[in-house]
């Protein structure tokens, strides 16, 4: 299995909520001595680059985490996050996370 699939998930809650990743920095946060990854995103509108801190390694976090702090660092840059696509975005990942804790 190629290694870059296990990312195309989180990738893709950015690109849905029409956004567009960067890169991916994987650091070592100095107080807690744990890995942690950095992401830089691309908002078209306005035109700006957002860092995004997530605290913890991408895997370690579900999908639904994932997109709460994406969603926490656009508002605290004051980039508008449409709504309508949120909500559905929000909606499928609930599902997906109900069906692989059913499987």
């Amino acid at each position: 299995m190629a290694k870059g699939r296990i990312y195309t998930p989180y990738k893709r809650v950015i690109e849905t909520l029409g956004l567009i990743q960067l890169d991916v920095y994987r650091v070592i946060d100095e107080e807690k001595k744990t890995p942690k990854d950095i992401i830089r995103i691309y908002s078209p509108n306005p035109v700006k680059v957002v860092v995004v801190d997530l605290g913890a390694p991408r895997e370690a976090l579900s999908l639904s985490e994932f997109l709460e702090r994406i969603v926490a660092a656009l508002e605290e840059n004051k980039i508008p996050v449409p709504e309508r696509i949120l909500r559905r975005l929000r909606q499928e990942l609930a599902e997906k996370e109900k069906q692989k804790a059913a499987a």
